[in-house]
């Protein structure tokens, strides 16, 4: 005989039926208590429902080669945005409010904030893929009342196509009025940066680089000028000196001849003969060659030389008509020879040496006009690089911010075109694919897990007193082969059990209540499937029937 217990490591599958046809009652009663609680825990737990609905994301309608939108946040971004604003506390106590939530006496004492926070918990938002493959996602909601639940849903949905619309137009009416902001800025830049190379045209008029080629002809020009000029002033100083010997030779002829007496043109070499008219005639001829040297038969004073050079040709010619008619009246009688007085002369060539030099004048000043004109010229084709470097610039900066203008112009006039856009609902938006129903099962107790966590209990208990009990009565024997293990002795025969009187009716009851407890387990283990498949509302709804 062993002297303590030995405990078999190894079970067959036979022993193993056979301890649980012995330890029967242990396994169902545990079993039995625990399909109880549970079924009883399925009955009177508090049941949570939970309505969903999905949401499409639709695009916008018209195409985006017209009208771009300038919504650029993300789906997840923007949803995540919108699940703010719809669970932001204002929006959940207007939804506490409507639909009289927390109204029951076990939350009576909650605080407004926890009972905001408890709702903020029942909602979910989860982002999905569409049936076609587009952007979608769900909303969903947790409570008691089913039809509160399908109703809140419902509300929570029209909230987030609500409120994305909202977003969405606010986002492009922003954009609208930031474009705008900006414009005027960059409008008032162009018109500051306009009126600076305004000013720098207008103050640098002439000198300014698509000028140069007239300036450099101009300066070509006033130099010929300049030239021509100065080539008349020689000529002019060269007649006044040719005039004032002429003055000298007759101031000395005068002396000659006695002052205040006539004096004989034949004896003089200048070629001055005749009467007084004709020595004007030929003076003022003379005057006039000089001056068709300078000018033109078109200046003032050739024509006016010339007038009198005509009424002097007319004195003459009546001068000589007088003389021809006296000769031929008198005949034989001698006819003076003409004379020229020294006043008259003299007053002649000091009026000519006067207009010349008067003309001397004038071409003094007009040639510092012309130098004065040149150098200005000079100037200006000189400074036409710094012009031209500085023009560039002011170009430059012009152009860049025109450029931007023009850029924000167009951006402005898509930014109106997208915010007609999204008030006329016709960009992205949010569509209802599932509406919200009133849910049949719970989703709270689960009933597939009360299952699980009722028959593992039960037979976890079940074989763990099974264990301990097979381990405290290691001793006994109970198969043939004990005998021989833990004896060390042979087995001759095999004697099976004496029946005694009353054993037949015990086994009967025995069976009887085995078979009504095997019964009411099989019952709980059925009644639990159906009502995971029918829900524990139709199944509460049906057993009230049937028993009213």
């Amino acid at each position: 005989m062993a002297d303590g217990p030995n405990i078999q490591t190894a079970l067959t599958p036979d022993q193993i039926i056979d301890i649980i046809i012995r330890r029967r009652w242990i396994v169902l009663i545990p079993l039995c208590i625990s399909l109880s609680a549970g079924i009883y825990l399925a009955f009177t737990l508090p049941r949570t429902y939970k309505a969903s609905t999905s949401i499409l994301v639709h695009a916008q309608t018209v195409p985006g080669s017209y009208v771009k939108s300038i919504v650029s946040s993300g789906i997840n971004n923007r949803i995540s945005t919108i699940s703010q604003q719809v669970m932001s506390r204002s929006n959940l106590e207007k939804i506490i409010d409507q639909f009289a939530l927390f109204e029951d006496e076990k939350s009576a004492g909650m605080y407004l904030e926890d009972k905001v926070a408890v709702m903020r918990k029942r909602i979910n938002v989860k982002l999905t893929r569409a049936r076609n493959g587009t952007d979608a996602f769900s909303i969903s909601y947790k409570g008691k009342d089913p039809a509160k639940v399908m109703k809140i849903t419902n509300t929570l949905s029209s909230y987030f196509m609500d409120e994305n619309l909202k977003l969405r137009e606010a986002q492009a009416v922003g954009t609208s009025e930031f474009l705008d902001a900006e414009l005027e800025k960059t409008r008032k830049r162009l018109v500051e940066r306009e009126k600076k190379l305004s000013e720098y045209r207008a103050k640098f008029l002439g000198g300014l680089p698509d000028e140069l080629e007239s300036n450099l002809r101009t300066l070509d020009r006033l130099q010929q000028q300049l030239s021509d000029k100065q080539a008349t002033l020689r000529d002019a100083k060269n007649a006044v000196n040719a005039l004032n010997a002429q003055i000298f030779q007759l101031k000395e002829m005068a002396q000659r001849g006695g002052e205040g007496q006539p004096v004989s043109l034949d004896s003089m070499d200048d070629g001055f003969e005749g009467t007084e008219n004709e020595v004007e005639l030929k003076q003022a001829k003379k005057m006039l060659e000089a001056l068709l040297l300078r000018y033109t038969s078109q200046h003032p004073d050739v024509k006016k030389l010339q007038a009198t050079i005509e009424k002097l040709q007319v004195k003459v010619d009546e001068e000589a008509s007088v003389f021809e008619e006296a000769r031929t009246s008198e005949p034989g009688k001698k006819t003076k020879t003409p004379v020229l007085k020294k006043s008259r002369t003299l007053q002649q060539l000091e009026m000519q040496v006067d207009l010349i030099k008067t003309e001397i004048n004038s071409l003094n000043a007009d040639i510092k006009a012309n130098r004065e004109s040149t150098a200005i010229y000079q100037k200006r084709v000189e400074d036409t690089p710094k012009r031209e470097q500085d023009l560039l610039s002011l170009k430059r900066d012009y152009g860049n911010i025109k450029d931007v203008f023009n850029s924000l112009l167009d951006r402005k006039l898509e930014a109106e075109l997208a915010v007609n856009m999204e008030k006329k609902q016709k960009g992205e938006q949010f569509r209802i694919l599932d509406h919200a129903r009133v849910p049949q099962k719970p989703i709270s107790p689960d009933i597939k897990k009360l299952i699980i966590f009722s028959l593992a209990a039960g037979m976890g208990v079940a074989g763990g007193i099974i264990f301990l009990l097979e381990i405290f009565n290691a001793s006994s024997i109970r198969w043939d082969e004990d005998i021989e293990t833990k004896l060390g002795l042979p087995i001759l025969a095999s004697i099976p059990p004496l029946k005694k009187a009353g054993d037949g009716l015990k086994k009967k009851i025995e069976m009887v209540l085995f078979l009504a407890t095997a019964s009411y387990v099989a019952g709980v283990l059925c009644l639990f499937v159906v009502i995971n498949q029918k829900g524990i509302g139709r199944v509460v709804n049906f057993i009230k029937l049937h028993l009213t």
